[in-house]
């Protein structure tokens, strides 16, 4: 009997230990998850960034297509943000835009939607026409002619990574089209 005692006040010490070491070894794993969602969390956002990025670039783009003779005439040309100041017409069917108004104010409302989705966020157009390429005339506008260039839409802002918190990292996407 005695021997048997002795083996269970021996297993009894054993099984604490074991206890002990199973809830730092589930303590160390439980910090581990949650690095792991911190650092998925962060690239959630990276990648939401990015799209909305993509997204905005598009939208230039349409609204440059919307209005060929702001292209041409170079209207689109020029870096916004946020601080665009607010366009002269309001373009309503009392006052309606010409292409330079409706430029105008198509590239308010970009730089304002840049500012609004994305930290520090600005835009920038920069449309080119192919060398030798006449102006179209005043009757030629009038059938509203396909612009002939290229056109870098550029949008950036300030991206939050891993290891630099407080000042963040400037990124940039930038597209190249025929509009």
């Amino acid at each position: 009997m005695s021997k048997y005692n002795s083996r269970i006040a021996r297993a009894r010490g054993f099984t604490l230990i074991e206890v002990m070491t199973a809830v730092v070894v589930f303590s160390i794993g439980l910090i581990g998850l949650g690095l792991l969602l911190t650092s998925a969390v962060r690239s959630n956002q990276v990648g939401f960034q990015h799209t909305q990025a993509s997204f905005l670039a598009e939208a230039m783009l349409d609204r440059m297509r919307s209005n060929v003779r702001g292209i041409w005439a170079g209207n689109y040309n020029g870096t916004y943000s946020s601080a665009t100041g607010t366009p002269t017409n309001q373009c309503t069917n009392a006052t309606p835009c010409r292409a330079a108004e409706l430029a105008q104010r198509d590239t308010w409302a970009w730089g304002r939607m840049i500012g609004n989705m994305l930290p520090g966020g600005s835009g920038t157009v920069l449309c080119t026409r192919t060398a030798g390429t006449p102006m179209p005339t005043a009757i030629q506008m009038q059938t509203v002619p396909i612009y002939d260039g290229l056109c870098t839409i550029t949008v950036a802002w300030t991206e939050k990574t891993e290891g630099n918190d407080a000042a963040g990292v400037a990124q940039q996407f930038q597209w190249v089209v025929q509009p």
